[in-house]
């Protein structure tokens, strides 16, 4: 089954911490993007079975936890996995991609050979500072409202 909306970020935050345990900084934005858009989630659970409803995903391009203090050493996992995120690329068509993180997930599109008409948007990464975050959450939502309507 396709994949309607495929939000891509770097990496897995950690063993312990996750979008689909409800713990990550990413998650309370998207999750926060999606209510601006959808109305209130009573809970977590209710949150997730919406996400997974509107056909929705979650995708790294690294997939292990990637090394954030060696510059060279990370740089050269995000370049390593860009085929692989290329791959998962093809089996879920996804129609709409946000990410964080672009040159790597466009060279992966564009190895992916994906529709033309394929509606793609970057948002920072909801850390390091307030901006970020609420940069996150607003550029999403809008997003959400643009490709809703849209389609």
């Amino acid at each position: 089954m396709p994949t309607e909306i495929l939000l891509i970020t770097e990496a897995k935050a950690s063993d312990t911490k996750s979008f689909y345990k409800c713990n990550t900084p990413l998650y309370r934005s998207v999750k926060s993007a999606f209510e601006m858009q959808f109305g209130n989630f009573e809970t977590d659970i209710d949150f997730l079975a919406f996400f997974k409803e509107m056909k929705c995903k979650i995708e790294y391009l690294v997939t292990e936890v990637i090394d954030r203090k060696d510059k060279k050493i990370r740089q050269k996992q995000r370049s390593e996995s860009v085929d692989s995120l290329s791959k998962r690329l093809r089996i879920y068509r996804p129609k709409c991609i946000i990410k964080d993180i672009e040159n790597f997930v466009l060279m992966a599109v564009e190895r992916a050979n994906l529709p033309e008409d394929l509606f793609i948007k970057s948002v920072p990464f909801p850390a390091m500072s307030e901006k970020n975050r609420i940069n996150c959450e607003l550029g999403i939502a809008k997003i959400l409202k643009d490709y809703v309507v849209g389609h």
